[in-house]
């Protein structure tokens, strides 16, 4: 995760030296709220665990979400943008015919995303863009989650961790309204992916006592977004 920051702190302040020397740059600043719809992962417990495998889902809710963002934009066809999201959140671990495990907690994503614009900055009152990006995804577990989650009659599963971090990039687009000469509106869509979390649990043991999360590949989520923002340029 340090190395993530690093980069983007490298890229962004590339992005303002190269801003600042051309002597036109701007601040974009606002905040949004919009949903997102959790994919779910399905996964199976086998030997030495569980034998006959065990099918599970995994799966998070379709939530509210609201976040923040700092853009540092250039005149031309590039800006650079920041963002935090928050989201409470449960994710379910459900098997068919069993009462579904609950794990309350919330989701923090920060993203770096490089931004593309057809036309150029500010042209135009109406401004489509297309984004990619990288980041991390921090997913929170709640104090009474862990403290049921280690109960032995209750789910059993040990202790888990409060928060688990794990690499997320996105890809998305949208399109920037001028209403006034420094406010906008915007409208932005979302393609989120990140490494599934596992709260501590290992994904495989040799251990048939120990509890195991063997999801593979990536948990993924689409996200729509409605945001006002201020913008100041030079």
């Amino acid at each position: 995760m340090k190395k993530i920051f690093f980069v983007t702190l490298i890229i962004f302040q590339g992005l303002a030296t190269t801003a600042t020397a051309q002597e036109k740059y701007g601040f974009e600043v606002g905040v949004y709220g919009g949903v997102t719809d959790w994919k779910n992962r399905n996964f199976q417990v086998g030997p030495p665990q569980a034998s006959p495998p065990i099918p599970l889902s995994f799966d998070y809710r379709t939530k509210p979400v609201f976040g923040g963002r700092v853009n540092l934009l250039s005149q031309g066809h590039w800006g650079g943008e920041l963002s935090y999201s928050y989201q409470r959140n449960t994710a379910t671990i459900s098997r068919t015919s069993f009462t579904p495990v609950e794990l309350k907690g919330g989701i923090h994503e920060f993203f770096y995303n490089t931004v593309l614009y057809p036309f150029r900055y500010h042209t135009t009152r109406v401004m489509p863009f297309a984004t990619t990006g990288i980041g991390v995804a921090v997913y929170q577990l709640s104090d009474e989650t862990r403290q049921r989650a280690a109960d032995p009659k209750i789910y059993g599963l040990g202790n888990l961790q409060s928060f688990d971090k794990r690499f997320a990039f996105n890809y998305g687009g949208g399109v920037k309204f001028d209403v006034l000469s420094h406010l906008g509106v915007r409208v932005d869509f979302r393609h989120n992916f990140s490494d599934v979390p596992s709260y501590g649990l290992p994904k495989e043991s040799s251990n048939p006592a120990q509890t195991v999360l063997p999801i593979q590949g990536k948990l993924q989520n689409y996200e729509g977004s409605v945001g006002v923002y201020i913008h100041f340029l030079k």
